[in-house]
């Protein structure tokens, strides 16, 4: 048995590693430690928005809540302020691009179907002049080559990626030199890579500058 002394020891040792490194250990997986492998090429730096977030997770789109549906909503938020584009307040006021605020404009603005989809088209009307889609940037189908995937990437535009068998919308941030890889920031699961070849069915692509 281990003296009294060394067992409070030991306590503060633990949690002093729980307190200390933790933030650490966070910050490391919101960079995504996969994004570091030297194969990685991240041309755009984005937020990462949990869909189910608490700060948003139970506010609604239509009929169901943001944690529930929310992914190319949360998807295109992403897009949005890594984009530094501000998006106006019920109040008027510009504020900063997250799930919340996005929603929020498109219940105002008539951004859903009535069936908690989101509707591209109204995207734009948050800045005409900063934000443009049109009808070719709905795929639904994985219908890009990967190269061209990668180059949207490097110019900036904002491709969000329908995965899961059409279950799921991923923002994509990067590619690899394997031409199969792609770094995504995924705002309802713990994974940041998903496979072109195995896992991508269509895409929605916005352009913002």
């Amino acid at each position: 048995y281990l003296p009294l002394t060394s067992l409070i020891i030991i306590h503060i040792s633990i949690m002093y590693k729980i307190f200390i490194c933790t933030p650490f250990l966070l910050i490391l997986t919101q960079a995504s430690l996969s994004k570091i492998n030297s194969n990685a090429t991240i041309p755009w730096e984005y937020p990462l928005f949990n869909q189910c977030d608490p700060r948003w997770a139970e506010d609604i789109m239509d009929t169901k809540t943001i944690c529930s549906v929310g992914c190319l909503m949360s998807s295109t938020a992403m897009g949005i302020a890594g984009h530094g584009i501000p998006i106006k307040s019920i109040e008027g006021h510009d504020v900063d691009s997250t799930s919340k605020t996005l929603n929020q404009w498109l219940r105002e603005n008539g951004g859903y179907d009535g069936g908690n989809n989101l509707i591209e088209g109204v995207v734009p009307e948050i800045d005409p002049t900063r934000i443009f889609w049109s009808d070719d940037d709905f795929h639904v189908n994985n219908d890009i080559p990967y190269d061209t995937v990668a180059t949207y990437l490097e110019d900036g535009r904002v491709v969000i990626a329908n995965v899961n068998d059409g279950g799921h919308f991923v923002l994509l941030v990067g590619y690899s030199s394997d031409g199969d890889t792609l770094f995504v920031n995924d705002p309802g699961y713990d994974r940041d890579t998903y496979s072109y070849k195995d896992d991508v069915v269509g895409y929605r692509i916005f352009d913002m500058i």
